[in-house]
């Protein structure tokens, strides 16, 4: 891909002074000698350093870094960006118990120097973004789509996150991150996933399709044909061996009750055309994918609990047509807060997709709490997992990485 002209749009202030962030030491976990996939523990992402709210006790000394589901993650050179993200921050008034705030989305950056070791502040996005789609590209990290707030950070008990059809680029510049626009999207979305192939973003969620030329970003972009199985959202995506891959996801049916989807589907942009390929062995639902070699392609963490998923969603709608802290509000309202508090985490095997094959296999373990709704980090090859959800309404910190 060539490199874009690099209209910087916006100008983040600049990250503070020398401040950086070290953990005290970092742990490597091999993998079971049937995968050949080293893991290591980076240092820890950095607390959110923004005080906009007597709800948060930023700056107190016990405040640290809960984690950030849906972050805006990638590489460019030497560097890893982590920003926005969202989470629950009021101690301990989480997902299912009252509180001020609700989901915070956040609107701090951070950078991690691999030559340094340490982290860094990197300043403030101008909007507060999470769950949106992002991409290491030679030309920063690509970002699209997204949901939050406008102008800084908001939380969902104050009103409706709002999403957005923003793409732009994000770099480090070593002072401070740039910000190129490029397109919007066609229509607002979030919960995307995406892939480039020759140079070509594709984008998938919902019942939705679209591709943008990166070498010809004014051309705008396309509406293409959608894979032949049904819409869905919080599905798997990534490009390998020229194709892009949409996998897993689910939906809400006409009863309400959700469907968890299993198939799988790779698009041939030299043929214009979909093909499905074997169905995974569960649903990956919110996990992420990331391609090896020439013909792999590796699928960590994701839900395939559909029966605890729809049992939560069960009591939440019993709950909210409820009177809002009756007694039957209350009850079922206890149900969903006892089952978030003795979830039992999401996928933990590794999912390897042989291309050329059409064979998936079990691959060894994730080292630590499976993630979900966190991207998937193409740095240099290696496997890069910042952050995420490790059960519903809790984050993560830590940040892996993994070489095949």
């Amino acid at each position: 891909m060539t490199d874009l002209t690099r209209r910087t749009a916006l100008t983040l202030a600049a990250a503070a002074g020398p401040v950086g962030w070290a953990a005290a030491s970092t742990t490597a976990a091999a993998a079971p000698a049937a995968g050949g996939t080293t893991w290591r523990r980076l240092p820890d992402v950095p607390p959110n350093p923004t005080d906009w709210h007597d709800a948060i006790p930023v700056g107190e000394p016990y405040w640290t870094q809960l984690g950030l589901a849906g972050p805006i993650a990638g590489a460019h050179g030497d560097h890893l960006i982590v920003a926005g993200g969202a989470n629950f921050p009021e101690p301990a008034l989480t997902a299912t118990r009252a509180n001020t705030l609700g989901k915070v989305y956040w609107d701090d950056a951070f950078v991690y120097s691999r030559v340094t070791g340490r982290w860094r502040p990197a300043g403030r996005l101008p909007d507060a973004v999470g769950y949106a789609a992002t991409l290491s590209t030679d030309d920063g990290v690509l970002v699209i789509g997204g949901e939050g707030y406008r102008g800084g950070p908001g939380g969902t008990a104050q009103r409706p996150a709002e999403k957005f059809a923003d793409v732009y680029l994000l770099r480090w510049d070593g002072h401070r991150l740039d910000r190129t626009e490029l397109p919007p999207l066609p229509r607002p979305l979030s919960y995307a996933v995406a892939g480039i192939v020759d140079g070509v973003v594709h984008v998938a969620e919902g019942g939705d399709f679209y591709a943008l030329d990166l070498d010809r970003p004014d051309r705008g972009w396309t509406t293409l044909p959608r894979w032949p199985g049904e819409p869905r959202s919080v599905a798997v995506g990534a490009a390998q061996d020229g194709r892009f891959y949409l996998l897993s996801g689910r939906a809400q049916q006409p009863d309400k009750s959700w469907t968890f989807y299993r198939d799988a589907y790779a698009y041939s942009p030299r043929h214009g055309s979909w093909t499905r390929i074997a169905d995974l062995p569960w649903c990956v639902t919110a996990g992420l994918a990331h391609p090896t070699g020439r013909t792999g392609l590796v699928v960590v963490g994701g839900d395939k609990d559909i029966g605890r998923w729809n049992l939560i969603e069960h009591h939440v709608a019993l709950r909210n047509a409820a009177p809002p802290g009756s007694a039957e509000w209350q009850r079922h309202n206890n149900v969903v807060t006892w089952i978030y508090d003795h979830h039992t985490g999401f996928n933990g095997e590794l999912l390897r997709y042989d291309t050329r094959r059409d064979r998936w296999s079990v691959d060894g373990w994730f080292p630590g709490p499976p993630p979900a709704t966190t991207p998937a980090v193409n740095w240099d090859g290696d496997l890069i997992v910042a952050s995420g959800e490790v059960g519903p309404g809790i984050r993560t910190p830590r940040v892996w990485q993994a070489e095949f």
